[in-house]
């Protein structure tokens, strides 16, 4: 069955050996090609998923050191993931809503 398996994907694979380049030469953005709400929302998601770097290594150390202070912390790991996915989601559109805030506020 491996062997199956192995001389299929190595069938599949080969096929790009074959194929022709595409060229195509890279076009920047005109300056009014998407409308403002647009380039918002893109700005606000990648500051929500660039902070869930920071804020999930935070909330974990939190609950870490609640814990180590004696907090009731429930010992299901799904359930505690989840529980500082949320806090750590909540934390992050915090920040994109302050960004966005500020932005609003100096224009």
């Amino acid at each position: 069955m491996r062997r199956a398996i192995s001389i299929l994907l190595i069938f599949l694979l080969s096929f790009s050996l074959f194929a022709e380049p595409i060229e195509f030469e890279y076009e920047p953005y005109e300056e009014d090609e998407f409308p403002v709400w647009l380039s918002e929302i893109r700005r606000a998601e990648s500051i929500f998923f660039g902070s869930m770097v920071i804020t999930f290594p935070l909330t974990m150390a939190g609950y870490s050191i609640a814990s180590s202070l004696g907090a009731d912390i429930t010992d299901d790991q799904f359930s505690l993931f989840w529980q500082q996915i949320g806090i750590a989601s909540c934390a992050s559109l915090l920040i994109a809503g302050v960004d966005w805030l500020i932005g609003y506020l100096s224009d």
